[in-house]
């Protein structure tokens, strides 16, 4: 007879030493502070900089990374900021038609499969992973006064204190929104906007295109007064994708209201909420309307927060909720006007089709982009073959650019391909350039002799 094989003793689980604790509270409290010492915002600045170490590292070693460059692929290239970080540094021209690759390679067959759009970027996505992982420090940290002091006095800026806010106990997030309604209940300070909405490293970039679409407003101003197919000519005679161009007109003429209107017409405050972004954009703009839009955004935050004060408090409320109601995105009016904007472009575009003469006019256009085909309101099969005949036009110029970037092919001459740089982001994403054509100085002269040199 067998006996029974008696189980081993189940060892104790390894637990922390009181010292073990102790080195990662101490660790916990030396990253929160390194993150809280350099301004405004800490959350804010570790997104940034990582999202610039992503980029710095991708175009000197990781574009040629098979995992990097499927996640590029997956996300049909990158944001429009991150393409025009990209675009405006003059020593990338060899890499960029690598970048547009990528873009047509994961684009062109999502065209093919209903309800596929791109992933996020990939440069935004490290981003937020970094954005997540500095909520997470501070928030371990919060029990020591130095860092819950600098938060209390806006070392984070506003939406990420809100953040902070709702994974907190209750008494922090009570503390925490209390100060912040105490600070937008006074005067406006140095970098409100900022604090408001959140660093933007891509503000400095949009203002160069300011001028292009403030000289597209009298020009838009003279269509109304002619009819709509006059004026949905003059939109389509333009070398970039039409619904960009109606989007970011229509969005710049409403943020220049916004900021400059006067007397009856100007802007009632429910029309002056705004998305960060636009926020930023608007403070760029500027007019005499900028402080008092700025300051009705203050007062829509203090009441939000002082609104979720009440609910945290309630004893019926599930705090879930009321983090939701807090963390909601605002409601945007700027982001209204561009929605609509697109939808009544796209409607009129379809309707235009279905003219004869224009649709053959528009077969010899510039046509949508890759971005709305995939992401904007359904449009007639018609557009989406033009486009699709636009991007294989698009691939093999992109192909020629790339063959002749080899040491062995030193010997052709260049055409016009080389331009293929700066002209793809029209066609796979107009809002690179506010939905513009290329403006020309940033179009280079093809070079025309053998590239003997290499």
């Amino acid at each position: 007879m067998t006996r029974p094989r008696l189980a081993k003793p189940m060892l104790p689980w390894p637990t922390r030493s009181r010292a073990d604790n102790e080195q990662a509270r101490e660790r916990t409290l030396r990253d929160a502070t390194r993150l809280l010492t350099d301004g405004l915002c800490a959350v804010c600045r570790e997104r940034d900089e990582s999202e610039r170490r992503w980029l710095g590292y991708f175009v000197t070693e990781s574009h040629t990374d098979e995992g990097v460059r499927a996640r590029l692929i997956a996300a049909a290239g990158f944001c429009p900021a991150h393409t025009r970080h990209l675009l405006a540094d003059a020593s990338l021209p060899w890499l960029m038609p690598q970048v547009h690759d990528a873009a047509l390679t994961g684009g062109r067959p999502m065209l093919e499969q209903e309800h596929t759009r791109p992933a996020p970027c990939p440069a935004c996505a490290n981003g937020r992973a970094a954005e997540q992982r500095a909520l997470a420090t501070l928030l371990r940290a919060l029990d020591q006064p130095a860092v819950f002091h600098a938060v209390l006095e806006a070392a984070v800026c506003l939406p990420h204190t809100a953040a902070l806010a709702a994974q907190a106990d209750l008494a922090q997030t009570v503390q925490m929104t209390t100060a912040a309604c105490d600070r937008l209940a006074g005067p406006a300070r140095d970098h409100e906007v900022v604090w408001l909405a959140g660093t933007d490293p891509d503000a400095p970039h949009r203002p160069a295109w300011h001028t292009g679409l403030d000289a597209l407003l009298p020009r838009d101003t003279e269509y109304q007064q002619h009819s709509v197919l006059d004026r949905w000519d003059a939109d389509a005679a333009m070398d970039c994708c039409p619904l960009c161009l109606a989007e970011h007109r229509t969005t710049h003429r409403f943020l220049t209201w916004a900021a400059t209107a006067t007397g009856r017409g100007q802007p009632a405050r429910e029309e002056t909420g705004l998305c960060p972004p636009h926020l930023h954009d608007l403070a760029t703009i500027g007019g005499p309307n900028t402080a008092a839009v700025v300051q009705d955004n203050r007062d829509t935050w203090n009441r939000r927060l002082t609104r979720y004060q009440q609910l945290i408090t309630a004893r019926r409320t599930d705090r879930r909720d009321a983090n939701a109601y807090l963390l909601a995105a605002p409601r945007c009016s700027a982001c209204d006007a561009r929605h609509a904007a697109g939808s009544r472009q796209a409607a009129l575009l379809d309707a235009a089709l279905l003219d004869p003469v224009r649709a053959r006019t528009f077969e010899h256009s510039h046509g949508i982009c890759l971005h709305h085909a995939l992401t904007g309101p359904t449009l007639a099969r018609r557009a989406y073959d033009i486009l699709t005949a636009r991007l294989a036009l698009l691939r093999w110029e992109v192909d020629e650019v790339l063959r002749k970037q080899d040491w062995h092919t030193r010997y052709e001459s260049h055409g016009d391909e080389t331009t293929v740089t700066v002209r793809a982001p029209t066609l796979l994403d107009g809002r690179v350039y506010a939905g513009l054509p290329v403006p020309p100085a940033a179009r280079p002269a093809p070079a025309l002799t053998p590239n003997i040199g290499g």
